[in-house]
């Protein structure tokens, strides 16, 4: 019975062929599941639930996130961004919530100008700038620093993992 007997040592070539392909495969899965929603929300007539595609979107991004903190594997993907990159990391988290939080709020703010603007110019924009700085006022702060705080926080926690894992060897 070989039950407790060690794996042999693997080919490092193949796993990363086979590390990239599970890459490619959760890429397709997400794209799969956003164009779904995507079709459910905006162009099916009765706007099924789009329930299972969220699940599926955020449980893998999530599970994702928790175990490359978990095994200290994003602090290092930052400090090999920062090296290769003139931006770091930090600066390009928090210029992505700052992104996400202007084009949410100019989405709203269209959206408001087109839904309740009664076909007024002068009305329109009242809604759409009333909606627009008012989302810029909420969703920038959110976003932008809910993203850093992540950020900060995961990369802390990996890199005490990372440099336990090394005391440990």
């Amino acid at each position: 019975m070989n039950w407790f007997k060690k794996k042999a040592i693997d080919d490092e070539r193949i796993v990363n062929l086979k590390n990239n392909i599970y890459k490619e495969a959760y890429m397709l899965i997400m794209l799969i599941c956003s164009v779904s929603a995507v079709i459910k929300t905006w162009f099916l007539p009765d706007r099924g639930s789009v329930l299972t595609e969220m699940l599926v979107i955020l449980g893998g991004s999530l599970y994702f996130s928790i175990r490359s903190v978990a095994m200290g594997i994003y602090s290092d993907e930052v400090e090999v961004h920062d090296q290769h990159h003139k931006m770091s990391f930090s600066r390009r988290t928090a210029i992505s919530g700052l992104a996400i939080g202007l084009i949410l709020a100019l989405f709203l703010g269209i959206r408001s100008a087109v839904v309740y603007g009664d076909g007024s110019s002068q009305t329109a924009w009242k809604y759409f700038l009333s909606v627009f700085l008012f989302s810029l006022i909420f969703y920038i702060p959110l976003f932008a620093g809910t993203m850093t705080a992540i950020h900060h926080f995961a990369n802390r926690v990996s890199r005490k993992v990372s440099q336990n894992d090394q005391l440990d060897s």
